[in-house]
């Protein structure tokens, strides 16, 4: 599942993103107003620690030249705008792999940071605040400030707020002179100005449901409550689990000869293969956010049950109670790495894990990790979740309860067959995220 969506603080140190239900609630208007200088004048100051590395990464990339000779794409190129769910710079997931991918398919990627100016270093003035950075080849990314820079999770965009980002955004189409748009939404705060900047410059609308919205906590009910309409206007709807597009189907039965099944994938040309290792102390590893769908007591049990295994979590501590796992001896809380870096983390596994707990929100993923533990060839010990288990069964080694995780992952440490191994590499290399670029492609040819 991706990662939802993060910020610092909305208004006090007190206050985070993560404290379940009420932090989604929409902030009094007066609160928006101050908080922008607030945050920037006194909290920030203060606690300099808690602006976000990624509002600070973002500046680092060159402000792009918007000649038209300079962007001129081929002629047979397509143009695609993202409207995402998170923060590029906070962790690369589904949304930047798309674009990366399409991007080395020779198409032009544009990427509006999501934060509405709270990313920018100073408050807002008089004017709209606008940014354009080239992040890499053919992906750039919009930075747009709003007067009252709301944080996109707690509530739906006001009329005047949709209107200013769609005259900006048609503004910088007509500069990078877009041609054959496509917008695709992947959060329905986005849906009114997606839809115009689809109207506007004759573009197809694509709707990329990768999760179940209603299972983050931090994510607003009227947000969540919008997404049906976002389904019904797209063009497209794209679904990363077979189980989000049946359910979705159910409850809209016109959505069905839209929607496709578009799961998630890996580069595995980044990932090395494992090696298999007879280690006295086997390395059991896990990369991800660690979060309430994080099955603690599954993994306590198997620290417990296992002291001669070394149990390595790589991830952002999301949920306090997974912070009690480092009592374990054998059990290393790493902290989250750079994408960059997963490729060395995996080396040191003998064995990896998806320890969810069963909840609708994690039973409706498609998880990325699995695609880059089959990358490695790494044996996958993991929950029962319809789009691991359910699609190989006989790769990975299920687990629905803490003695269970004891008993697979012993089972995965001793595995030592070398095919199992390169059909996993195989899946990894056949699920790829330029397979799903040339899916994706061949879909909007035939909507066409």
């Amino acid at each position: 599942m991706a990662q939802p969506p993060q910020d610092a603080p909305a208004s006090a140190p007190a206050a985070s993103v993560r404290q379940g239900p009420a932090t989604a609630r929409p902030d009094p208007a007066w609160k928006e107003w101050i908080r922008p200088y607030y945050l920037r004048w006194i909290y920030f100051p203060l606690h300099p620690r808690a602006r976000p590395r990624a509002w600070r990464d973002c500046w680092r990339y060159p402000e792009a030249g918007l000649s038209r000779p300079h962007l001129a794409p081929p002629p047979e190129s397509r143009d695609f705008l993202f409207f995402p769910m998170t923060d590029w710079h906070a962790r690369i997931q589904r949304t930047q792999q798309l674009a990366r991918a399409l991007a080395r398919r020779g198409h032009r990627c544009l990427y509006l940071n999501p934060h509405l100016g709270r990313e920018f270093p100073d408050p807002p003035g008089f004017g709209p605040r606008t940014s354009v950075r080239r992040l890499e080849h053919d992906i750039w990314e919009l930075h747009m400030g709003l007067p009252r820079e709301p944080v996109f999770h707690h509530r739906l965009l006001r009329p005047e707020e949709h209107a200013s980002l769609a005259a900006r955004l048609q503004a910088i189409a007509s500069q990078f002179d877009v041609r054959r748009l496509v917008v695709i939404s992947s959060f329905p705060i986005w849906l009114e100005t997606a839809s115009a900047i689809a109207e506007r410059c004759q573009g197809a609308l694509v709707y990329d449901c990768h999760d179940l919205l209603g299972g983050f906590p931090n994510v607003a009910p009227e947000i969540v409550a919008r997404e049906a309409e976002a389904l019904r206007q797209a063009a497209l709807a794209l679904f990363s689990a077979a189980s989000l597009r049946d359910e979705w189907v159910r409850r809209l039965p016109e959505l069905a000869p839209k929607a496709i099944l578009l799961r998630n994938g890996v580069d595995a040309s980044r990932f090395l293969i494992a090696p298999l290792r007879d280690r006295e102390t086997p390395a059991v590893g896990y990369i991800g956010a660690l979060d309430h769908w994080f099955d603690t007591e599954a993994l306590a049990a198997a620290a417990r049950a296992l002291p001669r295994f070394r149990f390595l979590l790589y991830g952002r501590v999301e949920h306090p109670p997974i912070r009690s796992l480092a009592a374990f001896p054998n059990v290393e809380l790493r902290g989250e790495i750079p994408y960059q870096r997963l490729p060395e983390a995996m080396a040191e596994f003998d064995v990896a894990l998806i320890p969810f707990r069963l909840t609708p929100l994690t039973l409706a993923t498609n998880p990325i990790k699995v695609y880059e533990y089959f990358s490695c060839g790494l044996p996958v010990v993991s929950a029962p979740l319809p789009e691991v288990i359910g699609q190989f069964p006989d790769l990975a080694y299920a687990a629905a309860s803490p003695e269970e995780y004891v008993t697979q992952i012993t089972r995965a440490a001793r595995e030592s067959d070398l095919e199992l191994r390169a059909r996993r590499r195989a899946v990894a290399e056949r699920e790829s995220w330029d397979a799903r670029a040339a899916t994706l492609l061949a879909a909007l040819e035939e909507e066409a």
